[in-house]
């Protein structure tokens, strides 16, 4: 242990005499000097020369240059290969705040300084310097952590291998806060809090030192991100500090939403595929679950709770239990970027409002859309394109874009054509003249690619044709939500439900949509035979009460109809059909703007989303008993997505994300009753 002897002498204390001092001549004829020679001799009674005394007054009281020079001695017998001061020093930094024999802050404080001074015989010290930048720094006296400061900007200047080391101590601590305990008797209290505030100020102080400081951040960032099996509040902590650095570090900006948005992704198709195998009940009662115990996520006793319990559960409680976990995670971490775009795009400038929204179309066409099955996602677009009609045109651009860009892969492009007759469909704000015109350029290329294909077929093929049969299902799906938007009136306005009930003979149709439609329908490509049966089912009895479109002659011819894959069998499936057997060359009901679900994020989804509603004096049929029920199970499907729907309708399915192959078999079967 360093001695902390002081270098001044303590009041009331006698400190003990050398050489002749204390004593006196034999002959020496004071009165006093009997007394005199008592006194010595209790003295060096007190104080024996063979004991090593050492007089430990406040750590303050040791000199600046004292430290300084011990400092300095140490490192440079460390270089010479005497290592006695060297673990002496080292030994101060990793002792813990509150062991017994952990040096004073102000003690602490004065090694820093020294260290500073001294940081260009750090060369060979590199234990000695990990060691400070590992100590319990963040919890102590203001001076402590400015001094501290000081000393990662002298040590990065001088030795800028230890920036990533430096940046990692620093980002480690947004996942886990050191503890406000840890900290010594002369450091006052300080809130949790504030530690993470010094946490950032000290990142925002380092970052400011060198240019190249923030391209060492971007890596950190991205190893020091939480594992997908690490807890809610660990991806909580780290998402939101990382997005406090975006703010005053604005070049990483894009990087780190990005790197959010990949891990997102990630997470949120292990949730679809892990509930696949659940019941829809079970499924709904995880959601609310979740939703209970929003309020307890934070509570320490029920964490503690939860662990002590976990061994008690058995394989099949334990996956329910990580399912419900991962819900929860996806739900905060959704409900964050929500809170985090939302205050740029309410109070953000123009300009920011512009970088903000094109790292979202970045962001949506790098990540998000070559991610088959992501579920909740994409819903940043769906919400922030529909703040203006800018937007709104401008989402709808992309998603086009990429739908008929021929060099993209097939599986993109049928992706895009799925997003955008979901957005249309599903987006509230969207307004009539973007659904007409959406569903006008739809029509044009579809007829573009039957013009192109038909020659050269023979039948209806998924794996030959995806682009085609995807903008297809597209315009089914946008129909049966988007009608009223195409039907034209004489005062140019959606008709009402009075409207459409009391109308006789046809309707008069957007730019004659129907006969483009229908000219496609009933080609050699056959697209009635390869999209999705819900979808199809729904729009056949839709178009036939509209007066759009008579198909359900060629649905009964299509059950004739054997289509076999044009891939050989044991292929790799694509994102065109993740169906096997039978239906595997059926496209997918897939729409990804399908009800969200999540229960404490879906409060963005206010007002934002189009419920399923039914064409005005249309019935459901219902022939017998047994159809009464499959037609009960498909209203009670539409009732838990569609929270505003009290209708019944069999596009409960094509409205939802995409269920089990036994729920398609059920409204199949009652669909072609």
């Amino acid at each position: 242990m360093v001695s902390l002897a002081s270098t001044s002498r303590s009041l009331g204390v006698i400190a003990p005499s050398v050489g002749s001092s204390l004593k006196r001549k034999q002959t020496d004829s004071s009165p006093n000097s009997k007394q005199l020679s008592s006194q010595a001799k209790r003295r060096r009674v007190t104080f024996d020369p063979e004991v090593d005394v050492r007089i430990l007054a406040d750590p303050n009281e040791k000199s600046q240059e004292l430290v300084g020079e011990e400092v300095s001695r140490a490192l440079e017998k460390h270089a010479a290969g005497d290592a006695t001061g060297y673990d002496v020093l080292r030994s101060l930094f990793t002792t813990k705040p509150t062991s017994s024999d952990a040096p004073l802050s102000g003690l602490l404080q004065k090694y820093i300084i020294a260290l500073t001074n001294n940081v260009t015989l750090l060369d060979s010290s590199r234990g000695l310097v990990h060691a400070v930048i590992d100590c319990y720094w963040v919890a102590r006296n203001e001076n402590f952590v400015r001094s501290y400061r000081q000393f990662l900007r002298s040590l990065l200047e001088i030795h800028p291998a230890f920036t990533s080391t430096v940046l990692s101590m620093l980002v480690k601590m947004f996942v886990d806060t050191p503890s406000p305990r840890m900290q010594q008797e002369d450091d006052p209290k300080i809130q949790r809090m504030r530690l993470q505030n010094r946490v950032h100020d000290t990142l925002r102080f380092v970052l400011r030192q060198g240019s190249m400081t923030a391209t060492y951040l971007q890596p950190v960032l991205n190893s020091e991100f939480p594992f997908p099996t690490d807890t809610s509040q660990a991806h909580t902590n780290y998402i939101s500090n990382i997005l406090k650095v975006a703010d005053y570090c604005p070049e990483l900006k894009r990087a780190i939403l990005s790197l959010i948005m990949d891990k997102l992704v990630k997470i949120d198709v292990q949730i679809q595929i892990d509930m696949e195998e659940l019941d829809d009940e079970l499924e709904d009662q995880l959601l609310e679950e979740s939703l209970r115990e929003l309020d307890d996520e934070d509570d320490d006793d029920s964490d503690n709770d939860s662990v002590s319990s976990e061994e008690d559960l058995d394989e099949e409680e334990r996956r329910l239990k990580d399912i419900k976990e991962s819900v929860t995670k996806l739900d905060n971490i959704m409900f964050l970027l929500f809170q985090y775009h939302d205050a740029v795009f309410e109070k953000g400038d123009l300009q920011e409002i512009e970088e903000t929204y094109q790292g979202l179309l970045s962001q949506f066409a790098n990540i998000i859309l070559p991610t088959y099955r992501s579920r909740h996602t994409q819903f940043l677009l769906f919400h922030f394109s529909q703040m203006s009609p800018d937007l709104i045109d401008r989402f709808a651009v992309q998603c086009t874009q990429l739908a008929f860009d021929p060099s993209r892969p097939q599986i993109l492009r049928v992706a895009a054509a799925a997003y955008l007759a979901s957005f249309i469909a599903r987006g509230a704000h969207v307004p009539r003249g973007t659904v007409c015109d959406i569903f006008e350029l739809l029509g044009r290329q579809l007829e573009v690619l039957r013009r192109e294909l038909e020659p050269n077929c023979k039948g209806p093929d998924l794996q030959r044709y995806g682009t085609y049969y995807a903008i297809a299902q597209a315009l089914l799906y946008a129909f049966c939500f988007r009608w009223r938007d195409l039907i034209e009136t004489p005062d140019g306005l959606p008709p009402t439900d009075q409207d459409i009930v009391y109308h006789e003979g046809d309707f008069k149709w957007y730019k004659d949509v129907n006969k483009t439609l229908q000219k496609n329908i009933f080609s050699k490509l056959n697209p009635l035979k390869i999209c999705a049966p819900p979808i199809v089912q729904q729009f056949a009895r839709m178009s036939h009460h509209l007066r759009f479109m008579y198909v359900n002659s060629l649905i009964e011819t299509n059950k004739r109809v054997r289509v076999a894959r044009a891939v050989a069998v044991g292929s790799r499936e694509t994102a065109l059909s993740m169906k096997k057997g039978d239906e595997g060359h059926l496209l997918d009901a897939y729409f990804p703007f399908d009800p969200y679900v999540l229960p404490r994020s879906k409060k963005w989804m206010e007002n934002d989303y189009v419920q399923w509603k039914p064409i005005p004096g249309m019935e459901i049929p219902r022939d017998d008993d047994d159809e009464d029920d499959s037609e009960d199970e498909s209203d009670d499907e539409v009732e838990d997505m569609d929270d505003d729907d009290e209708s019944t309708s069999e596009l409960a399915i094509a409205a939802s994300m995409p269920l089990p192959e036994s729920d398609l078999d059920d409204v199949t079967d009652t669909s072609s009753s």
